[in-house]
């Protein structure tokens, strides 16, 4: 029997802690602090905590400018929903946002609802978005006091926040969004960068959730990068988003979903090399809620005609939890 020497028995336990340390879920990441496959430097991590929301008891019952209100004392706000007069798709009795106390937390929870009866409900009274409904909360639209709830240019963050789809959740063949990373300004700023999208074929069938990634104005948009999640999977299921970016042309996007009751990974996606960036912007604010097409409806018109798939939906949120690290010290600049 051929002896092994002293010193490759010493190294065998480091070479068991470098395995351990470069690999999550079977796959292979670069260490911290050095460079990633793209050639740029991926930073230690020191993320800090910058802001967070919950639901409060005392907006239970309280009216959609009362919620509003308590979002922006926290980085947050609540103005785009069919609360309005005018233009089209206006409801402005209608409820969109509560808060309620959820069974599973025994916590107080957003619930978000968009309505086909008994009116349909638009786009913020939008005359030009006739073919859409929009009821959304997002990061405030303020980039000085609020810097640190944005991505801004060259900074990593990571957002966490809990969902929860109904069961019979039924989305069409076209748009619908329940989570966004948009472009505030800029000349690029139309479609949003990043959605997490459910979706259905034309008569119903495979429904799944999606993420898509889309650049305006330039080639490097990658379009739908995660598709055929069971939808099934979310339905009645609280889950636990964490989704970390690096806001660069050469930057990098991860989500992961993991399903509370259970524990189970229901989503685990990483690109290191993705353009998380609209030129000419000065931030990237991130948006909850349902976004959603009326798939060939136009409020404009008599009948409507919007997809007979399309009922009165909701989606409840919480425990919101923004991160940053290597935050930009000049925010407000807008760059290409």
């Amino acid at each position: 029997m051929k002896k092994i020497k002293k010193s490759a028995i010493a190294l065998i336990p480091l070479a068991l802690l470098v395995i351990a340390c470069t690999t999550r879920n079977g796959v292979q990441e670069p260490e911290k602090g050095a460079p990633s496959k793209t050639g740029t430097q991926e930073p230690a991590n020191e993320y800090q905590q910058t802001a967070a929301l919950d639901a409060s008891a005392s907006l239970t019952g309280k009216a959609y400018e009362d919620i509003n209100t308590y979002m922006k004392t926290y980085g947050f706000d609540y103005s785009e929903h069919a609360n309005c007069n005018g233009g089209y798709g206006g409801h402005p009795d209608g409820v969109h946002c509560t808060v309620e106390l959820d069974p599973y937390f025994n916590k107080q929870v957003f619930r978000f609802t968009i309505h086909i009866d008994p009116v349909i409900d638009g786009d913020r009274c939008n005359e030009s978005t006739v073919d859409r409904q929009r009821n959304e909360m997002k990061s405030a639209t303020n980039n000085t006091t609020w810097a640190k709830v944005q991505g801004n240019w060259d900074e990593w963050q990571v957002l966490e926040w809990k969902f929860r789809l109904p069961k019979g959740f039924q989305p069409t063949s076209s748009f619908c969004h329940i989570h966004q990373l948009k472009a505030q300004d800029g000349p690029n700023n139309g479609s949003p960068l990043i959605t997490i999208t459910p979706r259905a074929s034309s008569n119903g069938g495979n429904k799944r959730i999606q993420i898509i990634h889309t650049v305006d104005g330039a080639s490097t948009g990658k379009g739908t990068i995660v598709d055929n999640i069971p939808l099934a999977d979310f339905e009645d299921e609280w889950v636990q988003v964490r989704e970390e970016m690096h806001y660069t042309h050469t930057g990098y996007y991860a989500c992961k979903i993991t399903r509370v009751r259970d524990g189970k990974v229901l989503l685990d996606f990483k690109d290191e090399n993705i353009d998380m960036w609209r030129t000419g912007s000065s931030y990237i604010r991130n948006k909850y809620g349902i976004y959603r097409s009326l798939a060939g409806g136009q409020l404009d018109h008599t009948p409507v005609g919007q997809s007979p798939l399309l009922k009165n939906e909701s989606l409840w949120l919480t425990d919101f939890k923004v991160y940053e690290k290597h935050p930009n010290p000049n925010p407000g600049q807008a760059h290409d």
